[in-house]
């Protein structure tokens, strides 16, 4: 099922462990942004709304979305099965804000 968005916001339930992967692959997607050069990684700001509770905005979303995808290809071996199902409840709320936004300005 997909998680509810609201005002283009997408709330995503976090359990402890998911909330911990989640802070591990932004952060070393974070890091490596910043070994590339970049003074300010885009992927600081996911990471302090989910520390919040509060939800992601879709860049947000897409950004822990690359951020796992690159993390779960040598995560430890705890953080794969969760990691998994993560990106794919990541995967299916940006697929779906994606087509709320498509929708949204074919009727505009």
């Amino acid at each position: 099922m997909t998680p509810p968005t609201d005002r283009d916001r997408i709330r995503l339930s976090l359990s402890r462990e998911e909330a911990w992967i989640a802070h591990d692959a932004l952060l070393d997607a974070g890091e490596a942004a910043a070994d590339a050069g970049d003074d300010a990684p885009a992927q600081c700001r996911p990471i302090r709304r989910i520390e919040s509770g509060r939800a992601l905005t879709p860049d947000g979303a897409e950004l822990l979305r690359d951020a796992l995808v690159d993390y779960l290809g040598d995560a430890p071996v705890r953080d794969r099965a969760p990691g998994r199902a993560l990106l794919g409840r990541v995967d299916d709320a940006v697929e779906s804000s994606d087509r709320s936004a498509s929708a949204a300005d074919s009727n505009a």
